[in-house]
Order: structure tokens, then C-alpha cells, then sequence
């Protein structure tokens, strides 16, 4: 089922125009796309409430790192199947079913509804419907005794912060006699958008550690990851870096080759860290982590990578 998940979404990606590449080993994501500025990297669950919080935020640091859109792309969550037009959400990444999935992207058709605990909710137009108040003469307080809601709820609708109820929306409508929902747009996502600075993370593996600690030693903003494909992004330099802990030869072919065909999606250059280069002989730049020991400042790396 999850193959035939990801086949679909390739299918489905393909067909809107994007670039597509689907990750070979078991990531925090399986597709990656990009068409013009919008990227995407999504992750394929049969039961998105079975997605662990650790993986889930990688996903997130990675999308963020790159301007990407995360997005799980589901069958089902703990209290059922996934409706049409839904938007779900797990650890702050948006989820949607594969026929949400497909119309947005083939069609533009945006969900208007989000499942939150104790029900649905639906996105209000909050200019409009403040506009619509307005033009009535009616204060707050009178809109919301009509609608059976708080004065501040009704404060919050008007301001983009809450979302309401069917029965409310509904409500709305036989008020003004206009329909007061507005489509979700997935695709504006940024999870740190009230934090200046990525958290720091420090990735796993002996090598992958002590590269990101030598960056952040000559002042590299260096971006750890622990279950990305790569290990390590120096975004001063845009470049990537994954490391060979002592990997069977033939996986970490597949991880160099997942590694450079995403380099192409998201016009990054990949470099590959080893504890040596005796035996290495992959078709990608690789530097031991001796190298990298010794370099004394950020421009000595730009030199010497360029």
C-alpha cells in the first residue's frame, strides 16, 4: 500500500509539471519535488498518527532549511480514514489524503476544512467578514450572540486566528447570505516563523558530529540532521555534506546517489565526508574528515571546496 501510495504521488507530481525524485532508503521523506521556486518534500504514511515526532521534525528543519513545503501525505489517522478535502496535521506538518493531494496540485482545489481535536473547523475570511459586520452596523458582541459564540471568538475570526465550526459557518452564511470560508494554501508553510533562529541539533554518527562541530567552530551556521539523507548543511555555503560511518559499500552508494539526485532538485552541491579516502572511489567530491580538521577559518573552507 505504501508503494503504491508514493507511485501515485510520483505520478501525480510528474504530471503537474514538477521535477521528481523518489528517495530510495528509509529517510524523513520519500519524494522530494521543485517546479520554479516552490519545493516540495513529502512523507508517505499508511497511518499518519504511527509518524514519530523525532522523524516528523527533521522533516520539518529540513524543509525549512531548503524554503520547502513538508508535507504527509496519508491514508489514515487514529479516528478513521482521512476525508476528502481535509487538512490534518501531525507535530506541526500538514497531512492530507492522496485525492486531497491530487487536487491540489492538478487542480487548485484547496481544502477548506482542518480536523483539530474536538471536530472540524473551517478557515474564515476574516476581511470579509468583518467588512460584512460592519456594513450591517453590528458591534462584536452583537454577531456573536446571533452566532452562539463568544465576543472574542468572534475577535478571532476577524483576525485570521481561530477557525469555527460547521454549525457557525453555517450560521454565517444565513446571517449575511454570503459564504464566509476560504481555501487552506499548503503550500504556506514555515513552522519557525516565530522563532530568528533554527534550533540546534546535533546529528548522529562520530563523523557526522565532529564535522558539525568544527564547522560551527569557525563560525558556520551549520545545520544538523539525524534522519535526513544528509547529515550535515553549511548554509553559509549552501553545500550538504553526508558521512560514511563505516557503511556497507553498496548502501552508501544508494545514499550518495539519493544524496545527489536531491542536490539536483534543490541546487545544492553535495560533499561526501569519510574517515579516509583509501578504497573511496564514488563519483562525488569527498574530503577526510582530517582535512576539515585543519582548516583554521569559514573563507580557508569556501577556498578550499571551491
Amino acid at each position: 500500500m505504501h508503494e503504491r501510495i508514493t507511485s501515485e504521488v510520483v505520478d501525480i507530481l510528474n504530471r503537474a509539471g514538477f521535477r521528481v525524485y523518489k528517495v530510495n532508503s528509509n529517510y524523513c521523506l520519500d519524494v522530494i519535488a521543485s517546479r520554479g521556486y516552490r519545493k516540495l518534500m513529502l512523507r508517505i504514511a499508511i497511518n499518519i498518527d504511527n509518524e514519530k515526532k523525532e522523524t516528523t521534525e527533521d522533516l520539518k528543519m529540513f524543509a525549512y532549511t531548503f524554503s520547502a513545503t513538508p508535507i504527509i501525505v496519508g491514508l489514515k489517522y487514529q479516528g478513521g480514514m482521512i476525508e476528502d478535502e481535509t487538512l490534518h496535521e501531525r507535530f506541526d506538518v500538514n497531512a492530507i489524503n492522496l485525492n486531497t493531494f491530487r487536487n491540489i496540485l492538478l487542480y487548485e482545489r484547496f481544502p477548506m476544512a482542518y480536523a483539530k481535536r474536538g471536530g472540524l473547523y473551517f478557515k474564515v475570511d476574516g476581511q470579509k467578514l468583518r467588512k460584512l459586520r460592519i456594513e450591517r452596523k453590528m458591534s462584536l458582541g452583537n454577531l456573536a450572540s446571533k452566532l452562539g459564540v463568544s465576543r472574542k471568538a468572534v475577535y478571532e475570526y476577524e483576525n485570521y486566528n481561530m477557525g469555527a465550526t460547521l454549525k457557525t459557518i453555517l450560521r454565517m452564511m444565513e446571517i449575511f447570505n454570503e459564504d464566509l470560508t476560504m481555501k487552506i494554501d499548503i503550500f504556506k508553510w514555515n513552522y519557525y516563523k516565530e522563532v530568528k533562529e533554527i534550533p540546534d541539533r546535533s546529528p548522529t554518527g562520530r563523523i557526522a558530529k565532529r564535522l558539525h562541530n568544527k564547522l560551527k567552530k569557525i563560525g558556520c551556521k551549520a545545520i544538523g540532521f539525524k534522519y535526513a539523507p544528509i547529515e550535515v548543511h553549511a548554509k553559509d555555503l549552501e553545500i550538504s555534506f553526508l558521512t560514511d560511518e563505516g557503511l556497507d559499500k553498496d548502501y552508501l552508494r544508494i545514499k550518495i546517489e539519493d544524496v545527489i539526485n536531491i542536490g539536483k532538485i534543490l541546487n545544492i552541491t553535495p560533499v561526501l565526508v569519510t574517515e579516509s579516502l583509501s578504497g573511496k572511489n564514488f563519483d562525488i567530491y569527498t574530503i577526510p574528515i582530517a582535512t576539515i580538521d585543519k582548516i583554521k577559518s569559514l573563507e580557508d573552507l569556501k577556498q578550499f571546496i571551491s
